[in-house]
């Protein structure tokens, strides 16, 4: 009777809490979903491979909006990372591509340093205009004047020279009609399998050899790189 007790507590299944899509997805999740090798290679437009005739070829696959890099959105996003996936302004509205936000009320400081960002899927959306804003004009020097603007911007002049001699794009997207919309691409989300000592050891030697500054984790990235 002594032991009774014990063992039937040790066998009472663990109580699992229901996942929703409000509840957000981290970067590691989204990654994981798309079979990116590693979360911090996200970004604002990020590619996905598919096979023209056999040939393999880039296209758009997927958006994210992080918090505090987009000023006019919605339904502007202002980027420079990837601008080749982009569609020719000629064959605009474009076809449909996902869009995912960052949840404001998890972007702290906290959050940032324990890569628990979270984004909600926020539907399918199309570009329908680019503008392509050339290195050192004035309409850059403006854009960035409000994209750079407030405590979470601060930057440097080397930092401000390295986002002026680029070439960037402001891309508006608008939201697919409700009855065009497709499925939650993140469902049924797939199970992250555990690491193993050897991807451990890979993700830190990427964190070490960009100094904390890789796409797609502006907390503790370079934010000028989305």
């Amino acid at each position: 009777m002594r032991g009774s007790t014990g063992s039937s507590s040790a066998e009472m299944p663990s109580a699992q809490v229901e996942r929703r899509s409000e509840d957000g997805y981290t970067l590691e999740e989204i990654a994981y979903q798309y079979s990116f090798d590693h979360k911090k290679r996200l970004g604002t437009l990020n590619r996905a491979s598919v096979f023209v005739e056999e040939e393999e070829k880039s296209t758009l696959s997927f958006v994210i909006v992080f918090k505090d890099q987009h000023p006019k959105w919605p339904p502007k996003i202002f980027c420079k990372t990837n601008l080749f996936l982009l569609p020719k302004t000629d064959t605009l509205p474009s076809s449909p591509v996902t869009v995912f936000t960052e949840i404001s009320s998890l972007n702290t400081s906290q959050n940032h340093k324990n890569h628990e960002q979270k984004f909600l899927y926020a539907g399918a959306h199309t570009i329908t205009r680019i503008q392509y804003l050339m290195p050192r004009t004035p309409l850059l020097i403006k854009m960035l004047e409000s994209k750079f603007t407030g405590p979470m911007n601060e930057r440097s002049e080397e930092a401000w020279n390295k986002s002026l001699n680029m070439k960037w794009a402001v891309v508006d997207l608008k939201t697919v009609e409700e009855a065009e919309q497709g499925s939650n691409p993140m469902e049924p989300l797939k199970e992250i399998k555990k690491k193993g000592v050897s991807e451990m050891l890979e993700e830190m030697r990427l964190g070490e050899s960009s100094g904390g500054k890789e796409n797609g984790n502006p907390g503790v990235g370079d934010k000028e790189d989305l």
